[in-house]
């Protein structure tokens, strides 16, 4: 080789160590943003609280914190990341309060990159959870804070899908809660079929072991007696219409003593059936009376109106296409179809049209407890057809402005609550100095249109600076494991 030839050939070499040094840059913000204070100048800040939007602000953050708020006037210090925020809005990071995943290859970089910083996953594999929980906490795994349940509890020939811990007596109800606890979950999720003396000794022992019981209302209590006794959360709005009805005992009777369907479209009748003797039987003084109920005892909702919605309006969705549809594998989304997905292939006319009643009579109840004061978290429940993680939580807050709450107070129900529910006020749920940074910067502001929640401009986890570019590639990355999947 010649000196020329070898001068060139050294040149190649280091032009090629130059460019894959600066493609690893680019690939690695979010690790290089955690040893630096970043700086989001001139923004408006809706701190959540419930004030009124400060303008032209600078929000500092140093590590994993919020460290002041203050005018856009004061000198930078030079080591800092400064994004220029003019014209933009930054939030508390959003929760959705109730969710099922069993991967989090594609659904954590969902959730991030529709700035959903934290969730409450409502029921799944106990070692699964503990270690995405504890990965995350550690750094280890990139995703929301999770706060989880492990395993659903529920009684014989229990209703509930996926891991379940069957219990039909007090002393396996204590037991259970007792294993929970010592697993460190942070909560007991119940549902439809536990015995009426299991729920209340779960309820007792949680209560022992200061662990908060969430989830459905079991087929042998009512709404009333489940606040009474003190779960913190009902999920979905459990039996309230039925409690509501002038016909509440002979309902839950009906319920209670179904015989086992063996024509599965008779399940669909019936419930139609059933459910249009409950809704023409709504008194509005008995509803007033569970609302009191639920406010005395800070019962808090979760209704999950977007899993409602897409169950309600399934039809409707397939036909108009969904370009979500690309972040899911193919192998997922043939269960969500009509034709396969469990809730909807059996469906009749008949219930087609009563989940239609059902659904808006929802909205209207979801509205008319609010204003009565009854406190609400958001959920999405996802793991159901046409839910997406992260994406659904955005529509879940239409909803809730559709229901009748003002777009402050449906974010609140996204930051705020749930901070309130966890007893983490201190750490979270508003934007204010020394809380955790997690944190949504808007284009638009969301309390003119709740829409403007879907315009992330970045997103900040745990004190780490995503930019739009690094949350268009975490899609794009989350596109492209779906269609590999497609095409084995």
């Amino acid at each position: 080789m010649s000196p020329h030839d070898l001068v060139a050939f050294f040149n190649m070499k280091l032009m090629a160590c130059l460019i894959a040094l600066a493609t690893l840059v680019f690939l690695v913000p979010t690790q290089q943003a955690t040893s630096q204070s970043l700086a989001f100048t001139h923004v408006t800040v809706i701190d959540m609280t419930g004030a009124p939007p400060k303008q032209d602000m600078t929000v500092i953050v140093k590590g994993d914190r919020i460290e002041s708020i203050q005018k856009t006037e004061r000198k930078l210090p030079r080591a800092i990341q400064v994004i220029d925020a003019s014209g933009k809005f930054l939030i508390p990071g959003l929760w959705d309060m109730h969710v099922h995943f069993t991967e989090t290859e594609r659904t954590f970089s969902m959730f991030i990159a529709n700035g959903v910083t934290g969730v409450r996953n409502m029921g799944g594999d106990l070692d699964d959870l503990l270690r995405w929980r504890n990965d995350v906490a550690s750094g280890k795994l990139p995703g929301p804070q999770i706060v989880m349940c492990g395993p659903i509890i529920d009684g014989p020939q229990p209703a509930a899908h996926g891991p379940t811990l069957v219990v039909s007596s007090p002393i396996e109800g204590r037991r259970a809660v007792d294993m929970l606890k010592s697993r460190n979950a942070d909560c007991v999720k119940v549902y439809d079929r536990l015995p009426r003396d299991a729920y209340f000794a779960i309820i007792d022992e949680a209560k022992k072991l200061n662990i908060p019981v969430v989830g459905h209302v079991p087929l042998a209590i009512t709404s009333v007696e489940a606040s009474e006794a003190g779960q913190k959360s009902i999920e979905h709005l459990g039996s309230f219409l039925e409690s509501a009805s002038t016909l509440e005992d002979e309902l839950l009777k009906a319920e209670r003593s179904n015989e086992p369907v063996t024509d599965p479209s008779d399940f669909p009748k019936r419930i139609a059936a059933r459910g249009e003797t409950m809704l023409n039987t709504y008194d509005e003084t008995r509803a007033q009376k569970i609302f009191a109920t639920f406010i005395k005892n800070k019962t808090w909702q979760v209704p999950t109106l977007e899993f409602k919605w897409a169950q309600t309006f399934l039809d409707d969705i397939t036909q108009q296409g969904d370009p979500r549809l690309k972040f899911i594998p193919a192998s997922e989304q043939q269960w969500w179809t009509p034709k396969k997905n469990f809730f909807a292939r059996y469906r009749t006319p008949e219930y087609i049209v009563f989940r239609k009643h059902m659904f808006q009579k929802e909205m209207d109840l979801v509205g008319a407890m609010h204003k009565a004061g009854v406190p609400f978290m958001t959920g999405t429940d996802l793991s159901g057809a046409y839910v997406f993680a992260g994406f659904s939580l955005h529509h879940e807050l239409e909803l809730f402005v559709q229901a009748g709450f003002t777009p402050m107070e449906a974010l609140q129900a996204a930051t705020l609550n749930p901070a309130l529910f966890l007893n983490e006020q201190d750490k979270r749920g508003t934007v204010e100095p020394g809380k955790i940074a997690d944190l949504v910067l808007l284009d638009a502001n969301p309390l003119d249109d709740i829409r403007n929640t879907q315009k992330i401009n970045g997103v900040v986890l745990s004190g780490r600076y995503l930019s739009r570019l690094t949350l268009d590639k975490m899609l794009s990355d989350v596109a492209e494991s779906a269609n590999k999947e497609n095409t084995k």
